[in-house]
């Protein structure tokens, strides 16, 4: 993924503003025909709460477009299949359990509201649990578990699932990093059609184009 950021806005003691744009090529290993773009707009207000605490709002676009045709599907290479606005409120929090080892924990609320397609518009509660353990300064290794709750509210589906993996991420440079993450999800949802459960292996690289 490429990220063209801003650099923080101080507008107070302990808050700042930022932006940012992603764009990020996501793709399949058997299903190569539902590889897709995206395109993300990000503005957030962030607050120190305490030492070891921040709380932030924020605002976000994320455009989804197919990279591939598919006659079967009838879809063309550059179709846009989603555009949806988010807003969330987070809050976060860091506890070191040692020099090296330090423990995450995250949860965010967020209503999204979809363009297309239709009745997609959803309120999501979620919670991240993060053990991170510091080899070396570039290199970070983690366990992770996620839980996530999403309500439909133009339709009735509701969405329940957990996720448990293990990460790793290395800094390349001050504007590069890889990371991989690799696990289980669990997960049952209102609509029969959906199915959460599996093993899942997520291989990023990302690069910070700069800040402006």
């Amino acid at each position: 993924g490429l990220t063209l950021a801003s650099a923080p806005l101080k507008l107070g003691a302990k808050t700042y503003l930022s932006g940012s744009i992603d764009g990020n090529i996501i793709s399949y290993i058997d299903q190569s025909e539902f590889n897709y773009n995206q395109l993300r707009f990000n503005v957030d207000l962030y607050r120190q709460l305490s030492k070891r605490m921040y709380g932030e709002i924020g605002w976000s676009n994320q455009q989804l477009f197919y990279a591939r045709d598919s006659k079967r599907y009838r879809f063309a290479s550059g179709d846009r299949f989603l555009n949806e606005n988010s807003f969330h409120l987070s809050l976060a929090r860091r506890d070191p359990l040692s020099s090296k080892l330090m423990l995450d924990s995250y949860y965010e609320f967020r209503v999204s509201l979809a363009e297309t397609p239709e009745k997609r518009n959803r309120v999501i509660n979620s919670l991240s649990l993060a053990l991170n353990y510091y080899l070396q300064k570039p290199l970070q290794v983690g366990l992770n578990y996620q839980v996530n709750l999403s309500n439909f509210t133009e339709r009735d589906r509701e969405d329940f699932y957990h996720r448990l993996f293990s990460s790793l991420n290395y800094r390349l440079s001050d504007t590069s990093s890889v990371s991989a993450q690799a696990g289980v999800s669990m997960g049952n949802s209102t609509e029969s059609s959906i199915n959460f459960n599996g093993w899942f292996f997520n291989f990023n690289y990302n690069w910070e184009l700069g800040r402006f």
